[in-house]
Formats: C-alpha cells, structure tokens, sequence
C-alpha cells in the first residue's frame, strides 16, 4: 500500500510541473510576441504585422473588394448645358484601367462621376458647358437630300451628300427638306433617311 501511495504522489507531483511548464511556456510565448517587429510574419497566427502610421491597430484586407475585369462595359453620360442633350456612348474598357478598385477609378477620372460600378459595368457621368456636335440639318440640294452638321453658332458644314432624290417624296417632304429639317441625334438622322428612302 505504501507503494501505490509513493507512485500517487509521485504522478501527482508530475502532472502538476508539466501544467505548471506549460503555463510559463504560454506566458513566455504572449511577452515574446508583444516585440515582433514591424513587418515580421507570425506563422502561428497567420497575420502580417505592417507600420501603419502612428497606430498599432492592424487592418485586414478586403479580399472580396470588387474590381474591373477585362471584358467590363463602359458607359460614358455627357450632358450638354448649352444645348440641353445627354450622349451616352458605350465602349470596352482599355487595358490600363482592368483591375482598378472604385476608388483607384475616381482618382484616375476626377472629373467623372462613377454612377455605376461592377466588375463588368460601369457608368460615368459629366456635365459640360459646351454644345454637343450631334445638329444636324436635312436640305435639298441638285435634286438630293443633303446632311449638313451645325456648330454651336448654327453655322452649316456639309457633311454628305445621299443617293435619296427628292423628287420621289410627297410635296409636304419636298417643302420641309427645302426649308430644312433640324434634327438633335444620330439615331434621329439615321431614322429620317430611312423613312425618306
């Protein structure tokens, strides 16, 4: 019986220097941590420690940040004070702008304002003190519908002449395209040929 008490005590005395290692051990290890310095990995706790300015805190990044992808649409909104138009126009995004953030966006085109943003869509908006250069007029001219452009001051520049002849249409047509027909947008041109043709 003396024995099973000795070999008690002894187990005892053991298990109670193993946990009392283990608690040192574990303090020892947080004051260590406490003097990593800037820019050292902490393996165990998978966290980089970067200088952050004047504060300790660390910030994790966003993984989930969206960004612009390759095949992202851009739309372009420009309204036009001086003539009261909008012109929206659509094109693929350049290569120097795939993989920006909104942010890196609105720095690089300050004077846009990002209505819309995706990794596959994007609008931009400015508004212009400025007349657009979608004013057309239709006229008639050796029998045919001509296209002039205006300018801001209405001053015609011929544009093109079609293959459309005048003498086809009914009197009401001939008297408007000889007066001259103002038309705003391309697609407004391109249906008013079409209905003359």
């Amino acid at each position: 019986m003396k024995k099973y008490t000795i070999t008690a005590f002894i187990l005892i005395g053991l298990s109670f220097g193993f946990l009392t290692g283990m608690y040192i051990y574990k303090i020892n290890e947080l004051n260590n941590n406490d003097n990593i310095e800037i820019g050292e990995l902490v393996e165990d706790e998978c966290t980089y420690i970067t200088e952050l300015g004047l504060s300790d805190e660390l910030i994790s990044a966003s993984s989930s940040e969206e960004k612009t992808s390759p095949n992202c649409i851009v739309t372009l909104k420009i309204y036009y004070q001086k003539c009261g138009h909008l012109i929206e126009t659509k094109e693929k995004i350049e290569d120097t702008n795939v993989n920006l953030s909104k942010e890196e966006l609105e720095e690089r085109f300050p004077d846009w304002e990002v209505q819309k943003f995706t990794e596959t869509e994007i609008t931009l908006y400015k508004e212009v003190n400025d007349y657009c250069n979608e004013h057309y007029v239709l006229k008639e001219k050796d029998g045919n519908i001509v296209i002039y452009k205006l300018d801001e001051n209405n001053k015609e520049e011929l544009l093109e002449t079609t293959n459309i002849s005048t003498k086809y249409l009914e009197d009401e047509d001939q008297e408007k395209i000889k007066q001259g027909i103002f038309i705003n947008t391309k697609k407004e041109l391109n249906k008013a040929l079409e209905d003359y043709e």
